[in-house]
């Protein structure tokens, strides 16, 4: 019964069970072992942050934070991500069944780079383009694919070995 009850509310809210996706600890240890935990505001490229990486919003005027509050941030952020993860992937559903270490990577990326930023890269655009058979994508397309993580929207040093190892992790 209780299936049948969460099947229905993913159902409501737009997601079908068999592709709700969502970053597992793994892939949020990941990310935060790149973001970093700062509990004072710095300025992110146009924009400012604070915690985990969160970019503040309109209305939001932290100068300090809290260890718990950056955690809850991190965590709105994380729930938000994976929506995206899922919006993003929607044109899959039933075709293809993602492995937990590709989300995990395609959600590094969203939380980075921004839905947009992934919907608008070389990256994404290769994903939509791979061939898919017995549904799983060819090897090559998929390799290929997975290669334009290394150099997506880089702009500092420590993207490159950040995407070095998103590149790794979506290709085990």
């Amino acid at each position: 019964m209780n299936k049948i009850i969460f099947t229905f509310l993913l159902f409501f809210i737009g997601i079908s069970n068999s592709h709700a996706y969502a970053i597992s600890e793994v892939g949020k240890k990941h990310i935060q072992a790149y973001e970093k935990l700062s509990l004072n505001v710095y300025k992110d490229g146009d924009g400012y942050s604070i915690g985990w990486g969160h970019h503040l919003l309109p209305g939001e005027s932290y100068k300090r934070i809290s260890k718990a509050k950056a955690n809850k941030l991190f965590n709105e952020d994380i729930a938000k991500t994976n929506k995206a993860i899922n919006r993003v992937l929607k044109r899959f559903n039933g075709k293809v069944k993602f492995s937990q270490t590709f989300i995990d990577g395609i959600g590094d990326l969203i939380y980075n780079c921004g839905e947009g930023g992934v919907l608008n890269s070389e990256f994404y655009k290769r994903l939509c383009n791979c061939r898919i058979k017995n549904g799983k994508f060819n090897d090559n397309d998929l390799n290929f694919t997975i290669a334009a993580i290394k150099t997506m929207k880089i702009t500092c040093k420590a993207h490159v070995s950040r995407r070095y190892e998103t590149h790794k992790r979506m290709l085990s």
